[in-house]
């Protein structure tokens, strides 16, 4: 037996920042843009393909118009939950946005897409929007001030009405842009990924799945986060399990956990079906582009699609919990998951008919314990191969024996 732990056990799992920007690293291996230098052409054909059509204006909205502009109701400014990336902030210091208004101190502009008259996608400040919202809305108490200390414990609805009165007539600064350039399916250029890649001013660049989740809205992405935030997903990455108020006000602990604030835990759900669907398609191209290219297929998903593919990715991901008590993806040596063994147990699930295979438990357990002992698989298994799709399917290979003995499928050949 391979592991004494039972499912719903809570182990300490512990992922940093330079994790997720070393599975990055290993994801991105060609330029994000290179299908664009990659074409024959001379240096004057390119800077006439690459130069975008911005048009910009600046303006100021006071918070008082904000605090309307910003209701999910009102479709003026759109931040809803899964819409860029999630909440970074602690209460702290968004109570530090608001004691800088209060102060009359210059706060950075936000960035807004205007992509129909009036209605602007969020490019850059996000936090700083959410953060007037929910305390305007009332939904956090200040904390950590430095300089308004007498108000710190206090809602808006608790503060001074000549204070609130002033909060409210404070303004921020936004730069709107309004692009035009050629139709992205042309030549998959998508002029908005440029500028939510390039246009981060607070200082923390959209990593590429907060690109895919701005770019790619919709069913398939909301269920990706769904499927993230499930307490037998969380368990296992060791991500805080859900509470039913964290929609309204997100715990610090989450907001600290390195998976979740990064949003590399709904990466990892795209992970399985860009894989999977890469390797029963013979798709090409670097594992970015393969999770890229997932996202886009599966936008315009409708309901009962979605239900499927949300169906199938639980069915695996229980399967493999009930073989190995909640292990089926531990490193013992690290304590804590490989992604590539979760890349290529729960593919290798997927790729077969829906069998009962807590009949063999036990030989399941000890072909993995066998092929973990292994030096070359063990490297192969673990990641030591890279990210290529020649690599993913010989681990999928591999792990098709440890949960079904041996194995003939031309799709992994």
């Amino acid at each position: 037996m391979v592991s004494n732990n039972k499912v719903g056990k809570k182990l300490k799992v512990e992922f940093n920042d330079s994790d997720v920007e070393k599975w990055i690293e290993e994801d991105e291996t060609q330029d994000e843009y290179s299908s664009i230098a990659a074409a024959p052409e001379s240096i004057a054909e390119k800077y006439a393909k690459s130069q975008l059509r911005v048009v910009r204006e600046t303006k100021d909205f006071q918070l008082d118009y904000l605090n309307h502009a910003l209701q999910r109701d009102s479709f003026i400014i759109d931040v809803s939950p899964e819409y860029q990336r999630r909440q970074r902030w602690s209460q702290k210091k968004r109570s530090q946005l608001i004691e800088s208004f209060l102060m009359n101190i210059p706060i950075p502009p936000i960035f807004l897409f205007e992509r129909e008259y009036n209605e602007y996608e969020v490019v850059d400040g996000r936090q700083r929007l959410d953060t007037i919202r929910d305390f305007l809305s009332n939904k956090f108490a200040l904390t950590g001030l430095t300089y308004w200390r007498e108000l710190n414990r206090k809602r808006f609805n608790q503060l001074p009405q000549v204070i609130q009165k002033g909060l409210l007539r404070r303004s921020l600064s936004a730069i709107v842009l309004l692009a035009e350039t050629r139709n992205p399916d042309d030549d998959d250029f998508d002029v908005r990924r440029v500028l939510f890649d390039r246009l981060n001013t607070g200082g923390e660049k959209l990593n590429p799945q907060e690109l895919r989740n701005a770019l790619y809205p919709g069913l398939f992405n909301k269920m990706l986060i769904e499927i993230a935030r499930a307490d037998e997903f969380a368990s296992i990455w060791g991500i805080p399990q859900r509470t039913p108020s964290e929609d309204e006000e997100t715990p610090d602990e989450l907001i600290n956990n390195t998976l979740y604030k990064t949003m590399a835990d709904c990466e990892l759900v795209l992970r399985f079906f860009a894989i999977k669907e890469a390797i029963e398609n013979k798709s090409k191209g670097s594992l970015s582009k393969l999770l890229d290219n997932c996202m886009s297929a599966h936008s315009k998903d409708t309901e009962k699609q979605i239900s499927q593919l949300k169906t199938e990715y639980m069915r695996c991901l229980s399967e493999l919990n009930r073989v190995f008590d909640g292990s089926a993806f531990r490193i013992e040596t690290v304590n804590r998951p490989s992604r590539s063994l979760y890349d290529a147990m729960m593919v290798a699930v997927s790729l077969h008919a829906p069998t009962d295979i807590d009949r063999d438990k036990e030989q399941i357990q000890a072909r993995r314990q066998l092929v973990l002992a292994d030096a070359s698989d063990y490297d192969l298994m673990v990641g030591g191969h890279g990210n290529t799709l020649e690599n993913m399917k010989k681990r999928v290979y591999m792990a098709s024996t440890i949960l079904y003995g041996e194995v003939r499928d031309e799709r992994l050949s």
